[in-house]
């Protein structure tokens, strides 16, 4: 189903346009459950089908292939980690991209991972950040069902850190030294804007704390620039600056929880630069 209420033509990503609803399977054994994320993602832009468990979805399959698939951790019988692992191990599903509800135990994200899903969300997320996690995943749904390239997970990559403290940066550069991931940093958006005048990294990761009254009109001038136009941007936000987000929400792409951790931010990172490269 689709809402004809919902956005037509929304930008998944600087530069895209949807050019077309994506095709989404979700997989849950709550009733309450399927109606709600049906209308979330409906709403959203996405003609949705749902199953009841595992071996309907398995069913459904057989004759369909939807562009993404949804699956909630948590279902008796096969759970969505042992329903993960089977598609992935499928070659005749394996390309379809996988997200994993969860809830916001930090374990049940790293089994997602480790089970093969391409990314996980916590059914407790906020709303911004439940639309911007589907953004990208249905722009990596789009692209891969178009027939792109999945570019190589090892590929290096540049992100400059915009943080007025020295720490974010550092740390940054500690968690993604194993992910081949170089950190440049600037400590103003000042300084910043005019790194970009002349250099593009690969991804801009961009500190809430530097206030929420400038960032806006500063996205806008980074969007106006030929280095800043499809410039994938990751905000990382405290829980008290998360409020934030909402007022940024057209020009973001997702965001990063502080204080970082390690697995979280290697995960993000390497997420958003991937869909990015697609």
């Amino acid at each position: 189903m689709s809402d004809p209420g919902g956005p037509s033509g929304e930008a998944l990503f600087p530069g895209d346009a949807q050019t077309r609803e994506p095709r989404v399977l979700f997989v849950d054994d709550d009733a309450y459950m399927r109606r709600l994320m049906t209308a979330r993602l409906a709403h959203m832009g996405a003609q949705v089908e749902t199953a009841p468990g595992a071996p309907a979805a398995l069913t459904f399959l057989e004759s369909h292939r939807p562009d993404l698939i949804v699956l909630d951790a948590v279902m008796p019988g096969m759970d969505g980690f042992d329903l993960c692992r089977r598609l992935k191990g499928d070659p005749l599903l394996q390309s379809i991209p996988v997200v994993i509800l969860t809830a916001v135990a930090r374990d049940l994200r790293q089994r997602s991972l480790a089970a093969g899903a391409d990314d996980y969300l916590s059914k407790l997320d906020q709303d911004v950040l439940f639309r911007l996690r589907f953004r990208l995943a249905y722009r990596l749904a789009l692209r891969l069902a178009g027939g792109a390239d999945d570019p190589p997970a090892t590929a290096p990559a540049t992100l400059l850190a915009v943080s007025a403290s020295r720490a974010v940066p550092a740390q940054l550069g500690t968690h993604l030294l194993p992910v081949a991931v170089q950190v440049e940093e600037a400590a103003t958006l000042d300084e910043a804007l005019a790194r970009l005048q002349g250099w593009k990294p690969d991804l801009l990761t961009l500190d809430l704390a530097l206030g929420p009254d400038h960032l806006d009109g500063w996205l806008a001038q980074l969007r106006g620039l030929p280095h800043g136009a499809d410039l994938p941007v990751l905000a990382l936000a405290t829980k008290g600056e998360e409020p934030w987000l909402a007022g940024l929400e057209p020009l973001i792409q997702d965001r990063l929880l502080k204080p970082l951790d390690g697995h979280e931010s290697r995960h993000r990172v390497r997420h958003l630069l991937r869909v990015a490269r697609v």
